[in-house]
């Protein structure tokens, strides 16, 4: 909900007209609370858009800088987008009825028919919008945010104050550049403003992130591996954003193009939703292909900073011969093709991932079984949709048993369909709870009704996994605390009914990895009805706590 403050101070601002006065580059800065500084640039001197706009802090000075080193017309589209989404700030735009939610139309309609103010023309209704690298445009979260954009609309109002009959120049406004300069700063000082001065720093780009530790068992597996091949590599963005619900924001997750330049075989490397965040798990699932592949690069050449700084160390330590291209042929056709894929019609995706079936069905059996973990979950999730042809799901069932999951009603159990499951947990023969949770549950929330049912709540910080293929330690089908191992599924981001259970299904749960407590359990039932919190329907014998043999 927007507060009014808000709607005030944006119509009181359109009535300025400061666009007309103050090229979006002819920057100056605010004092925020907190001992902040923020930067504002007016919009709509072109026209485009009338907005204004407030990146603050260093890194929102950043991003305002490298957005004006934008040019689309000289860019290839997954480089415009990649520059466009390292935008951070907020903003105030106006516009019109048809770009907003109803929800937005209908609250700034309404405060301006309660104060007499006229909606008539183009562009007229205030959006507020926060803006934050990787995500898409969403609305304000906080008030904090509420708070400073009132900030930045009030030193807006007070700047076309100051700027009435003169020239902008006389107050030092001017063309922000890349190297140190002064611009304009006001700060609220006994109620009203004062106009000062500041030094903002000389523009120094981007620090793309490097991966911190990575798997030290996977580098030594490919120092052992024959090199071959010179490889082609970028990291890239999704064209369309994804919205999980662990975000709040919808965000474009990273994908990693590797291909070999003479066969133009691309690697199949999952994609990472928050790469910023931990580029190392992308960098694990990297080698984990490789591997696959039993294969290590002789040569990577690299086209961007971003990717050269990903991969850097990795090249280093392989010793790999690593340097930058700007043209790399096998490259953009990878990426071409991956932009096809996001604008495919229903049939022609269905065509295409049918092709790209078969060519695996092609590799053989035991090719087929070296394939990495992420890519058979989603031939598993293919298998269970109904467009495939028969002879595919057959294969694929035939060399990877995914029918003995019961997904396509020939397996030992009953369709994990319901919407809630009884759980039999049990640390230790002759004690065991049964356990009553929703299929919407997440593993992690799973984890929580364990050690409530036994008594250990007080200890739920320390580590745990399932293992959903019933063996100890497999890395085939696992699930991890989040943090614990960054190149496993996270227990906080898989429900229950993602997890391919079954009537009948065993599975093993670790608790607190020193100890090693091991809890055995199995589906016992499938039910229609939901349940709404984790609930123990049967209870018997105690446990000490002592690690099982389970």
């Amino acid at each position: 909900m927007i507060d009014e403050r808000l709607y005030e101070l944006a119509f009181a601002y359109r009535k300025t007209r400061l666009w007309r006065i103050l090229w979006e580059s002819e920057i100056f800065a605010v004092k925020l609370s907190g001992d902040r500084t923020g930067y504002i640039s007016i919009q709509g001197a072109l026209e485009k858009q009338c907005a204004v706009e407030l990146y603050i802090g260093d890194k929102g000075l950043e991003s305002f800088r490298t957005m004006g080193r934008v040019n689309q017309l000289f860019m290839r589209p997954m480089e415009y987008q990649e520059y466009v989404l390292q935008m951070d700030c907020l903003r105030c735009a106006f516009v019109n009825k048809g770009e907003m939610t109803q929800e937005e139309w209908a609250d700034a309609r309404d405060y301006a028919r309660a104060h007499g103010i006229s909606t008539s023309g183009k562009r007229v209704y205030p959006q507020f919008e926060k803006f934050q690298p990787d995500c898409c445009p969403w609305h304000l979260q906080t008030d904090q945010e509420k708070e400073d954009l009132c900030e930045a609309l009030s030193a807006a109002i007070e700047m076309a104050k100051l700027l009435k009959g003169k020239d902008s120049s006389k107050l030092g406004l001017g063309n922000i550049r890349d190297q140190e300069q002064e611009i304009p700063f006001l700060e609220r000082q006994n109620g009203s403003y004062v106009l000062g001065r500041i030094r903002i720093p000389e523009f120094t780009g981007k620090r793309w992130p490097r991966p911190g530790k990575c798997n030290d068992i996977s580098v030594a597996s490919l120092k052992r591996v024959r090199k071959l091949g010179v490889w082609e590599c970028a990291l890239v963005r999704f064209p369309d954003p994804v919205w999980d619900e662990e975000s709040k924001i919808p965000h474009f997750p990273v994908v990693f193009l590797a291909v070999e330049s003479s066969t133009e075989f691309l690697l199949p490397v999952p994609p990472v939703e928050h790469y910023d965040d931990a580029p190392e798990q992308l960098l694990n699932q990297f080698m984990d292909a490789l591997l696959a592949e039993g294969v290590c690069p002789f040569e990577i050449k690299v086209r961007d900073e971003r990717t050269y700084a990903f991969l850097e160390e990795f090249c280093q330590r392989l010793k790999i011969r690593f340097g930058m291209e700007e043209c790399m042929e096998a490259l953009n056709d990878a990426e071409d093709d991956f932009l096809d894929h996001f604008n495919m019609s229903e049939e022609e995706e269905i065509e295409s991932i049918i092709s790209m079936l078969q060519e695996i069905l092609d590799r053989g059996d035991e090719e087929m079984r070296k394939l990495p973990r992420e890519i058979v979950e989603q031939l598993e999730m293919l298998v269970q949709q109904d467009f495939l042809p028969d002879v595919i799901r057959c294969r694929l069932n035939q060399v990877f048993h995914f029918d003995q999951k019961g997904k396509n009603g020939a397996g030992k159990g009953k369709m994990a369909n319901g919407r809630s499951y009884v759980i039999s947990v049990s640390p230790c023969a002759g004690c065991y709870r049964h356990i009553r949770i929703s299929a919407d549950s997440s593993l992690l929330k799973l984890h929580t009704a364990i050690l409530d049912a036994f008594g250990l709540a007080a200890r739920k910080r320390c580590a745990h996994a399932f293992f959903m293929d019933n063996a100890k330690w497999s890395g085939r089908d696992c699930y991890y605390k989040e943090g614990i191992e960054s190149h496993y599924r996270a227990t906080k981001k898989y429900k229950l009914n993602q997890t391919g259970l079954y009537e009948g299904m065993q599975f093993k749960y670790i608790y607190d990895f020193d100890q090693e407590w091991v809890f055995q359990c199995r589906v016992l039932r499938i039910l229609e009805e939901d349940t709404g919190v984790p609930m123990v329907i049967r209870s018997k014998g105690s446990w000490s706590g002592k690690p099982s043999d389970t």
